[in-house]
């Protein structure tokens, strides 16, 4: 008994889940049926309204099929389903089995403030997703997005677009092939290769999402941002077009065309409105203005930064600078275009060719992006390696010294406030001949083409003593701020990279020397 009761209420679930799909007519001003012709076939004219569950549809003209569970309707095509999703259009057909509705012409599918326009969708109750094809778009409060195919579910806010698609913005257009949509949080899907043009920045985005309402976009698998002059590239990028500022993280590259220059960092930071860059983690520049050769930079942190109408630069701790001809290492240093003044600082010291300056802080002097001359303040010195006998160097130093270019070289050096100098003469031969040694007075010295110092001038009664090769003791043969720190010296564009300890050498070698000398002293002292 109880076993029939089990099955009687399976079957009786199984007819009233069977009537819950049927399509019911629920008015019509006119009902045409022959049963003769067609025992399946109604034809419902003028007010037509029909249910199914929770689904409302109104037309002016109805074919309605019992048998099969399906109709046809035509003419101010209108359906309703819940509190929120209406769709219209001109002609209709329903399958009541498969809760698939497939209308054509002017159709408008609408959900809140989200509307679909297309000419031909098949919406998909059971699945609550609308399909559109050979042409669409979706509209709502913030953009407008098109494509040839496309989807929308409006219970979850999600749309699919395929084959150009544009979503269009106030503030920019997007183009791409394929492309997934929130309509609740206007946030785009990016997941191929999707160009936005805006009116600052072209953006060339990979992989990630863009939120139209605010701006704000993550981009992946190197995107980047093209915004005049500059271009900005990384692993990922962050971009805010409301306030055209950007960030990179990893393998990031900022080109300035106008400056013939790139920057490379693990991390870059760029805001269009105050022309600031900032990079950092590895930060490497590399200018290209020099013919047929690179300067490369590197220190902890860079920026750029544009000032009214003037460029600022500033890159500060562990600066490294190599090029071919020119080397130098120190903590910090600033450029302003306003006086084309380079103020170099923290135990600064540069190479060019075989020629050594070193000093407390200096400024590099430019007139139209051209070095004119080098100002070195405090402890300045300069050396030269003697190429012939590596244990002798031309030096000099004092308190203040000014290094003269011609053609990118050194080509006169002038040393004020207690000044010292050794240096080799060589004879005719270019043998050298001995070694003098020189200080009190002012140094004025000329350099020729190969960076070697051809003659000095010494004013206005300099003390000096001159040296036979054979009498040069060990101890003579330095100025007390010598130093010849070659290791430090960057090698390579890879080198500069190399961390480098700027202690000044030079103070400690002369605090051991005096220590020594008052040891000796304190020595013969207390022998007598």
């Amino acid at each position: 008994m109880r076993h029939r009761l089990i099955v009687l209420l399976c079957c009786l679930s199984g007819l009233f889940a069977q009537a819950q799909d049927l399509i019911y007519l629920e008015h019509a001003n006119t009902l045409v049926f022959d049963e003769d012709v067609n025992k399946d076939y109604q034809k419902l004219i003028g007010d037509v309204r029909f249910r199914h569950d929770s689904a409302w549809l109104y037309c002016d003209t109805a074919h309605f099929f019992r048998e099969s569970n399906s109709l046809y309707a035509y003419g101010h095509v209108h359906m309703t389903q819940g509190d929120t999703l209406t769709l219209d259009g001109k002609t209709l057909y329903y399958d009541g089995n498969r809760k698939l509705a497939m209308l054509r012409t002017n159709v408008v599918m609408t959900n809140k403030d989200v509307n679909l326009y297309t000419d031909n969708l098949n919406y998909d109750r059971a699945a609550n997703v609308g399909y559109f094809f050979q042409g669409g778009k979706i509209v709502d409060p913030t953009n407008t997005l098109a494509s040839s195919y496309g989807s929308y579910n409006p219970a979850i806010d999600k749309a699919f677009f395929k084959d150009s698609v544009t979503l269009t913005h106030p503030d920019f257009v997007m183009y791409t092939d394929t492309l997934n949509y929130n309509t609740e949080t206007r946030t785009a899907s990016i997941v191929s290769h999707t160009r936005i043009v805006g009116d600052s920045a072209v953006v060339h985005a990979f992989r990630g999402w863009y939120n139209t309402n605010s701006g704000e976009s993550e981009l992946y698998d190197r995107s980047y941002v093209l915004s005049t002059p500059y271009y900005m590239i990384g692993d990922t990028v962050s971009y805010d077009q409301s306030r055209d500022k950007g960030w990179a993280r990893s393998h990031v590259q900022l080109m300035d065309s106008s400056k013939a220059m790139m920057l490379t960092s693990d991390y870059a930071y760029y805001d269009k409105a105050s022309e600031t860059s900032f990079l950092t983690g590895k930060a490497l520049l590399k200018e290209f203005s020099q013919e047929g050769d690179t300067l490369y930079l590197h220190a902890d942190t860079l920026m750029m930064r544009k000032d009214s109408i003037y460029d600022n630069f500033l890159a500060y701790h562990h600066v490294r600078i190599y090029r071919s001809d020119l080397q130098a290492v120190c903590d910090s240093m600033f450029y302003s275009s306003r006086d084309s003044i380079l103020d170099i600082n923290g135990q600064p010291i540069i190479w060019s060719d075989n020629q050594q300056v070193r000093g407390n802080h200096m400024k590099l002097f430019l007139i139209n992006n051209t070095v004119d001359h080098l100002h070195v303040e405090r402890n300045a010195s300069v050396v030269s390696q003697e190429p012939s006998d590596t244990s002798y160097y031309n030096q000099s130093s004092g308190d203040d010294l000014k290094a003269y270019f011609l053609n990118n070289k050194v080509n006169r050096v002038t040393i004020e406030g207690n000044a010292r100098s050794i240096y080799i003469p060589h004879n005719e031969d270019d043998e050298m001949i001995g070694m003098v040694s020189l200080e009190q007075g002012d140094i004025e010295m000329f350099m020729d083409s190969t960076g070697q110092m051809s003659s000095i001038k010494v004013a206005p009664q300099p003390k000096g003593r001159f040296f036979p090769l054979s009498l040069v003791k060990p101890e003579d043969k330095h100025i007390p701020l010598f130093s010849w720190p070659i290791e430090l010296r960057p090698t390579g564009p890879e080198d500069v990279f190399r961390r480098t300890d700027l202690k000044d050498d030079r103070f400690e070698e002369t605090r051991k020397k005096g220590s020594t000398v008052k040891r000796s002293n304190r020595n013969r002292r207390t022998n007598r």
